[in-house]
């Protein structure tokens, strides 16, 4: 039977940590100060490292209203669930087989479930708004950090030939750099934020702060509960589920190329295209060379 609701699970063992037995208070001093190797450890190796008997864990489980260890380590996941994915994910794996063939189907497969489910997902209105906001922008920032700053950088060369002016902020230079620009933005300008499960605290702290300063906030992110949908107000939304890897990439870079697709649609002229073509020209491999 699942416990009734309460307080955050790390808060209510702060609280009531000094009225303890000595025992249970060794657990929880090693919880508190470990919570992440405590969603992770099975129940002899939270034993071992907290100096108490595996009776003793069940014990310490009980006492916050679970049926035993099991139940409390599924509630300290919960704190941790979309981080601890890639763990979990690899310890399913474990002892299979890891042929390249059925690993790369799945992979292929997971991609292309998640972008059916994102274009399932696309809403008329945020689409309109956020490529109106991409259009009236005086300029356009681009935030995407650890494997984000991919999905940035591929956004920035997509988006450059339709809009005026739009900076990559992918970390290059350090987050120092970040800082200096952002105590630049303000009115009139969007930024633009990328970022998937495992979400980047620097990127919502600069949405954050930018949209304090006047700018325009939009996202592209994975899930409706992502920290990035409430800062923004347009957001669109592209699963990055996957069998193996922490998250994929490909629902959301291909929402990127819908967007530039729109964006495209909207600037380009046929003189623009051919002026621009004539200018790559020489760089191009043709078959007559």
């Amino acid at each position: 039977m699942s416990p009734e609701p309460h307080p955050p699970l790390m808060k209510r063992i702060a609280a009531q940590r000094d009225a303890l037995s000595r025992s249970h208070r060794a657990v929880a001093d090693y919880v508190l100060a470990n919570p992440f190797q405590a969603a992770t450890l099975g129940i002899e190796d939270l034993a071992a490292v907290s100096g108490v008997s595996v009776a003793t864990i069940n014990r310490f489980a009980r006492e916050f209203g679970f049926s035993g260890f099991v139940a409390f380590r599924a509630e300290c996941l919960q704190i941790y669930a979309r981080t601890l994915e890639p763990v979990e994910k690899v310890r399913r794996l474990e002892g299979g087989e890891a042929r390249a063939l059925p690993l790369m189907q799945a992979s292929l497969a997971a991609a292309r479930d998640d972008i059916d489910r994102a274009l399932a997902g696309l809403d008329a209105e945020v689409c309109t708004r956020i490529v109106e906001m991409l259009l009236a922008a005086r300029r356009v920032f681009v935030i995407g950090l650890g494997v984000s700053s991919t999905l940035a950088r591929l956004t920035q060369q997509l988006f450059e030939q339709s809009l005026p002016v739009i900076e990559l902020l992918d970390g290059t230079g350090g987050t120092e750099r970040i800082v200096r620009r952002l105590a630049q933005i303000g009115d009139g300008d969007l930024v633009l934020g990328i970022s998937l499960q495992r979400y980047s605290q620097f990127t919502v702290e600069v949405l954050r702060r930018a949209r304090e300063a006047g700018a325009r906030i939009a996202c592209i992110t994975d899930f409706a509960d992502s920290p990035l949908v409430p800062l923004a107000e347009a957001a669109l939304l592209s699963p990055s589920d996957h069998p193996v890897l922490h998250g994929s990439l490909a629902s959301v870079a291909a929402t990127i190329e819908a967007v530039s697709t729109v964006l495209v649609r909207r600037c380009a002229t046929e003189s623009s295209v051919r002026k621009l073509t004539e200018d790559l020209l020489p760089y191009l491999y043709t078959s007559a060379d």
